[in-house]
């Protein structure tokens, strides 16, 4: 079953704006009524190529950011930005600090932070991936503070694009990939190292990037009464056959490795402990969901 929302959401997260995202996606689905999944992402990039314009290139920062033009910026490197060792690396992460430490403080500093985009700004990754947040108003507060709290180069960083300067960190996808290229045919591997917004498309819709691209050229066969899309979100190729694996449930639970995948330290994020009704940090550290303070 297709979910509209689920391509917004996913639209966004890619760095589209949430009022583009949602034309997208809507005209998209009246225009493909089956239930193939391939098939609506295919006419999901068709219908946003036919939409986008030169000022709707960027995402939302916030709730109703600036209108900016299309980036004429070169895509950053994840490997430039993120080589591990490195002198200035190794130097930025011993300094970072958050300049907040209270939620009440955060909410001090998130109202003050500026609305001046560049005119060539693109949406930085970690945007991306707290874009739900960062447009949750005070509903999500305590998750935008937990995200600014454990990664304070970003917040330094978020504070800076909003000001008008251009980020400091990979803006093409790069860090939000969850699929071990690696294991992937050599070919296919190096066809998404150059196309990361499909690979990032085929993850959100839940799809093997790999069973996607061979679907896409005709080169997998369905089992005769198989739904295309339930079955591309319940197998995985593998070097040995096709294997049945839940998508979901993967790609909900795993890393951002990156394309290199070497990225799963790039974010430090939390998970949600329903059992004590607690957000859980990086290094174990419990946190209330309500005020944000860690729990005795």
């Amino acid at each position: 079953m297709l979910d509209i929302s689920k391509a917004t959401n996913m639209l966004t997260s890619l760095g589209v704006s949430s009022t583009l995202a949602a034309k997208v996606a809507e005209r998209a689905a009246q225009n493909q009524e089956g239930t193939d999944a391939l098939a609506f992402l295919k006419e999901l990039q068709a219908t946003l190529k036919e939409l986008s314009t030169s000022n709707s290139a960027g995402s939302d920062v916030k709730g109703a950011a600036p209108t900016t033009v299309a980036s004429t910026k070169p895509y950053q490197s994840t490997s430039a930005l993120y080589s591990k060792g490195t002198e200035t690396n190794a130097a930025a992460e011993a300094t970072a600090k958050a300049p907040f430490n209270n939620l009440t403080e955060f909410r001090a500093w998130e109202k003050g932070l500026g609305d001046t985009l560049a005119e060539d700004y693109q949406v930085p990754d970690y945007v991306r991936m707290i874009s739900t947040s960062l447009g949750g108003g005070d509903e999500a507060v305590v998750s935008r503070y937990m995200f600014f709290k454990n990664n304070p180069e970003f917040a330094a960083d978020y504070a800076a694009i909003r000001s008008g300067e251009l980020s400091k960190f990979p803006t093409d996808g790069s860090t939000l990939v969850k699929s071990d290229l690696s294991t992937m045919p050599a070919e296919t591997a190096a066809y998404y190292k150059g196309h990361t917004a499909e690979l990032l498309a085929a993850e959100g819709f839940n799809l093997d990037p790999t069973l996607a691209k061979m679907r896409m050229e005709g080169k997998v066969d369905i089992p005769e009464g198989a739904n295309p899309s339930d079955w591309l979100m319940s197998n995985k190729w593998t070097a040995n056959g096709i294997v049945a694996q839940d998508n979901r449930t993967v790609f909900a639970h795993a890393p951002y490795i990156g394309l290199d995948g070497k990225g799963a330290d790039t974010y430090r994020r939390t998970t949600y402990d329903a059992t004590t009704n607690s957000i859980i940090d990086h290094e174990g550290v419990a946190y209330d969901p309500v005020t944000g303070e860690a729990r005795a």
